[in-house]
């Protein structure tokens, strides 16, 4: 039995790609670096898959599901880890853009049978296909470097606007309601008996 380590951690991976085994052992390496109460000391292979998941972008409540490591550990991982993570963030988008091209030709592939074969188009709902024109259209407005989504900004009244505006209201109406009255003047009379 092979009692090296590093063959041990090869050992326990769930993915065999050569990329992912250097990975680990990258983080194995690099966890002489820091104090031995970190997780890269006392737990290399989840230490690794945080931060696997993490450069894919996974969120940290996943990454908490499948290491069973707390929120700090994770933000800890990355911040020691911050030049790695971004060098395969790199890797992965670019792996991303690549799937995503290769998708994209097969939607295009899969349209034009569509159009020819009108039984099946009859079968795709309208809301899907407006999802998938969305999607493209959002997509093409991206690439040509138009909007994707406009935010309108309206200028009005602020709070304090408003609660002056009401206070001269009030004053108007008060005014108007005063000069409309009556002067008065009440005389008490004695009693004549």
């Amino acid at each position: 039995m092979n009692d090296d380590p590093n063959e041990k951690l090869k050992a326990e991976y769930v993915d065999e790609r050569e990329d992912k085994s250097a990975w680990f052992l990258e983080v194995k390496e690099r966890a002489k670096l820091n104090p031995s109460n970190c997780v890269e000391h006392y737990a290399p292979n989840k230490a690794a898959m945080a931060l696997w998941l993490a450069a894919q972008g996974a969120r940290i409540t996943d990454i908490q599901k499948k290491t069973g490591l707390g929120r700090e550990t994770i933000r800890g991982l990355q911040w020691r880890h911050n030049d790695t993570l971004e060098t395969k963030r790199k890797e992965f988008s670019m792996r991303y853009a690549i799937a995503a091209q290769d998708y994209t030709d097969l939607l295009f592939e899969r349209s034009q049978q569509l159009f020819d074969n009108p039984e099946e188009l009859a079968k795709i709902s309208p809301d899907k296909l407006a999802v998938t024109v969305g999607i493209l259209t959002d997509k093409a407005a991206q690439l040509t470097g138009m909007a994707s989504s406009i935010v309108e900004h309206r200028k009005g009244a602020s709070i304090d606007d408003a609660a002056k505006m009401i206070f001269d209201a009030k004053a108007r109406i008060a005014s108007k309601i005063k000069s409309d009255a009556i002067d008065v003047e009440i005389i008490d009379e004695p009693n004549s008996f």
